[in-house]
């Protein structure tokens, strides 16, 4: 990642961060968590929900590209109880997506689309993968040598931003897909009522919010567990190997693109961010985007009981 960095250009900044995406406890180790919620939003709008993940992502990472050392040095101070803090929220949004809840930020945050979706949960993720992320040595280097190397506060948010885009570009390209193709719509993924007997009441629920509970559980004990061990900066080998692998492939697309003046490198990083802003404001005014049902509501998946309410979404 430092080799990619030498130029402190536009570029080499989203490279860095698809270089960081397979650091060790990194977002690829979150990425079950960031899934399972895009399996519970099935009406088709993934892609807006992303950037709301990239914000919360944003929201840690840019202001260390700032200098802010306070937030690096706060990360670096209190690994486990910030992992704590992290299984908790899992297993608090296990419990919500069980009862079949959605949780959406105020309206003056929302993105285009989301105001009926998990917002606050993909915000909630974002900011806890940042602080993953942050916790482990390349990544912290990477982002404090954007800081060095910006020179000025809106240089260290450009960098920080493009660093933040290199790092969740791939969660795009799938949510784009995702999108396009309605793959939420899937039958495989098309939710089954089921009603389950809980201290004496009826919890009206569906098998993918049973689906998602469960992965939420596994993944919130499983982020516990590394905190309790104090294993919170490792990693599968496969997964450094990953990230090494790719750093030499951008290495040398970075070699071959040195001829190209800086300012039409950062244009072209912009204008493939505008790619997905467009997608998404396109999804937004198609009119099967707003009509989909949602399948949460339907009345077979919700009776009397717990997790049953007129308005399913809070």
């Amino acid at each position: 990642m430092g080799d990619l960095l030498t130029t402190g250009s536009v570029l080499a900044a989203f490279f860095a961060g698809g270089v960081a995406l397979f650091a060790p406890c990194c977002i690829v180790f979150l990425a079950p968590s960031y899934l399972a919620v895009a399996v519970k939003n099935r009406r088709w709008r993934l892609l807006p929900l992303t950037f709301v993940f990239a914000a919360g992502l944003a929201l840690v990472l840019v202001p260390i590209t700032l200098g802010m050392s306070l937030v690096a040095s706060t990360i670096a101070n209190y690994h486990a109880p910030l992992y704590y803090a992290g299984g908790a929220l899992m297993l608090a949004l296990a419990g919500l997506s069980l009862s079949g809840r959605m949780v959406s930020l105020p309206s003056f945050l929302r993105a285009p689309d989301t105001t009926r979706g998990d917002s606050a949960s993909f915000f909630a993720l974002g900011v806890f993968s940042g602080i993953a992320s942050s916790c482990c040595a390349p990544v912290l280097a990477g982002v404090m040598t954007l800081s060095a190397l910006s020179g000025s506060a809106v240089g260290g948010v450009t960098l920080g931003l493009a660093y933040t885009f290199g790092m969740v570009f791939p969660l795009f390209v799938m949510a784009l897909f995702w999108d396009r193709f309605r793959l939420g719509e899937r039958r495989f993924l098309q939710a089954r009522p089921v009603r389950l007997g809980l201290a004496g009441k009826v919890l009206a629920t569906n098998t993918i919010n049973i689906a998602v509970a469960v992965a939420f559980t596994v993944m919130g004990g499983f982020v516990i567990y590394l905190a309790n061990t104090g294993q919170m900066t490792g990693g599968p080998g496969f997964q450094v190997s990953i990230g090494k692998g790719l750093s030499e492939v951008l290495a040398r697309i970075e070699t071959w693109t040195d001829p190209v003046p800086e300012p039409v490198l950062g244009l072209a990083v912009l204008a493939l961010a505008a790619v997905f802003v467009i997608a998404t404001l396109r999804d937004r005014h198609r009119p099967d985007a707003s009509t989909d049902a949602d399948p949460d509501e339907h009345p077979a998946c919700h009776g009397p009981g717990v997790g049953a309410h007129p308005d399913n979404h809070s």
